[in-house]
C-alpha cells in the first residue's frame, strides 16, 4: 500500500510580501514609540540625578554650615597650591568617598592633571552625566588629545549681572555658588525655593570643556577661565565671548556649535532640568528664559511666578 505524506503548501511571493510589508508598518509604528519611551526614561533619569546633587550639597550643608563653594584653591605646606572645583568636593556625599581620597595623593605625586596618576580625571561618575547624553558613559579624547570625563550639569553662580571697570570686567557672583566661601542659607533672602542651584549644559563636541576632575589642565592654553572652571556658569551672560557672540540665555543649542556651551540648555527638547536652593527639581521650558535671572540671584528681592 503506498502512503502519502500529507501536503503543506507553502507561501507564495505575493504572501511573503504582503507579510513583511506588515512587519515593516509594525515596526515604523513601534519605533517612535519605543524611542519616545527611551527619551521619557533618559528626561526622568537626568533629573533624578540633579535632585541627587541636591541632597548631597545638603547633606555638605549640614555638615559644613554652607552650601558648597565652586571653587576652592587648597595650599599644602609640603606641596603648594592645588585647586578643586565643586564636583570634587561633592564626591564624599554623592557615594565616592574612595575617590575622594585619590585626589590629594595624586597632586602629591605630580601637579599635571593626568591619568596617572589622576584616575579621577578619566573616571565617569554617572550621577553627573545626563542619561541622555550617551557621549559621557566613557572617557572622550577632545581635538588637543587631552582625556577625560565630562559632566551634563552646571553650578549657577548668578544671574550674569556685571560691573564695569575701565577695560576689566567683574561678573558677580549674586547665586548661591560662591568661589571659595560657600553661601548659607541665611544670606539666600529670596528663599530657597525660588533660588536655583544647577542647571543642564552638554558640554561641546569640540574644545571639550566641562570634565567634572579638578581643573589644572597641563596645557598653558587651556588656563583660560571656561577651562579652569568648566562646571560653573551664569544664567545669562550678556557680554560677547570668546568669540563668540552675546547675549548667552538659556535657549535650544547644538553640540557642534561651541559657543552654545556658554549658556544653559538640554538635549531633552523644549527646556532642561533645574534644582532649586531646597533641592527640588523642576523642568523649565525655554520659554521661562527672562524669569531666570531672578531665580539665579540669592538676594535680589524679586517676586518670581510661574503663571
Amino acid at each position: 500500500m503506498i502512503r502519502h505524506q500529507p501536503q503543506h503548501p507553502g507561501f507564495s511571493l505575493i504572501e511573503l510580501l504582503t507579510v513583511l510589508g506588515v512587519l515593516g508598518v509594525l515596526v515604523g509604528l513601534l519605533l517612535p514609540a519605543v524611542q519616545a519611551a527611551r527619551a521619557t526614561s533618559s528626561r526622568i533619569g537626568c533629573g533624578n540625578n540633579l535632585r541627587q546633587i541636591g541632597l548631597a550639597a545638603h547633606q555638605y550643608l549640614d555638615t559644613r554650615g554652607t552650601l558648597p563653594p565652586s571653587g576652592v584653591t587648597i595650599t599644602d605646606p609640603a606641596f603648594g597650591r592645588y585647586s578643586l572645583q565643586w564636583t570634587d568636593i561633592l564626591l564624599p556625599y554623592v557615594e565616592q568617598p574612595a575617590l575622594w581620597a585619590t585626589i590629594k595623593p595624586a597632586y602629591d605625586t605630580s601637579k599635571l592633571v593626568r591619568n596617572p596618576p589622576h584616575i579621577g580625571l578619566t573616571t565617569v561618575v554617572k550621577v553627573y552625566t545626563c542619561p541622555a547624553d550617551g557621549r559621557l558613559s566613557t572617557p572622550i579624547t577632545d581635538n588637543l588629545g587631552y582625556t577625560a570625563a565630562y559632566g551634563s550639569y552646571q553650578a549657577i553662580t548668578g544671574s550674569g549681572a556685571i560691573t564695569q571697570h575701565g577695560p576689566s570686567i567683574q561678573i558677580h557672583e549674586d547665586g548661591t555658588f560662591r568661589y571659595r566661601l560657600g553661601v548659607r542659607t541665611a544670606e539666600i533672602t529670596d528663599g530657597l525655593s525660588q533660588t536655583l542651584l544647577l542647571g543642564e549644559r552638554p558640554p561641546p563636541g569640540m574644545y571639550w570643556f566641562g570634565n567634572w576632575y579638578t581643573p589644572y589642565y597641563p596645557i598653558a592654553s587651556l588656563l583660560l577661565s571656561q577651562y579652569r572652571w568648566g562646571m560653573t556658569i551664569t544664567v545669562m551672560l550678556p557680554l560677547d565671548y570668546n568669540g563668540c557672540k552675546g547675549p548667552f540665555q538659556f535657549g535650544p543649542g547644538r553640540i557642534e556649535n561651541p559657543c552654545d556651551s556658554h549658556h544653559l540648555w538640554s538635549l531633552h527638547g523644549g527646556g532642561g532640568w533645574f534644582v532649586f536652593a531646597d533641592g527640588s527639581a523642576q523642568f523649565l521650558p525655554y520659554t521661562a528664559r527672562d524669569l531666570l535671572p531672578a531665580l539665579a540671584t540669592r538676594a535680589g528681592d524679586e517676586v518670581v511666578s510661574f503663571d
